[in-house]
């Protein structure tokens, strides 16, 4: 883990009203931290598929952004922030977004309005919005 990097992070967040946003790139931008995404998972892919498979999606021409809502700014000194939720804006179909996700194991995936999307994300951007979870 790059702790220069996840400190900028933390302070960059702690900036921000809850729950704080980050676009995923920067997110993954020096984690390493298992804890930071999909910790419950019994068979967790690593973060590095995390990282392949959420920034991929910004290469579709459906999808405009892809953010991580932080559940926990610092969970620890030597902790990423975490996250359980990664919002998707675009018109991809949900039945889509599903079978591209399905490698990382979510629990859910649906509308933001079903799993309350910042209105930061709403305000920013003039599409649908997606969610992925981990319990």
């Amino acid at each position: 883990m790059d702790f220069d990097k996840c400190n900028a992070l933390k302070a960059e967040l702690a900036d921000q009203p809850e729950p704080q946003v980050v676009p995923i790139g920067r997110f993954f931008d020096g984690n390493d931290d298992l804890g930071s995404i999909g910790c419950n998972l019994m068979d967790h892919p690593g973060v590095e598929r995390f990282r392949e498979v959420l920034t991929d999606l910004l290469d579709r021409p459906d999808v405009e952004a892809v953010y991580a809502l932080i559940s926990e700014l610092d969970p620890g000194e030597d902790a990423w922030p975490f996250t359980d939720t990664v919002a998707v804006v675009g018109s991809i179909p949900a039945a889509e977004l599903q079978n591209v996700v399905a490698p990382l194991q979510p629990d859910e995936v649906g509308t933001g309005d079903e799993f309350g999307a910042p209105e930061s994300i709403k305000q920013k951007h003039n599409a649908p919005v997606l969610v992925a979870w981990w319990d």
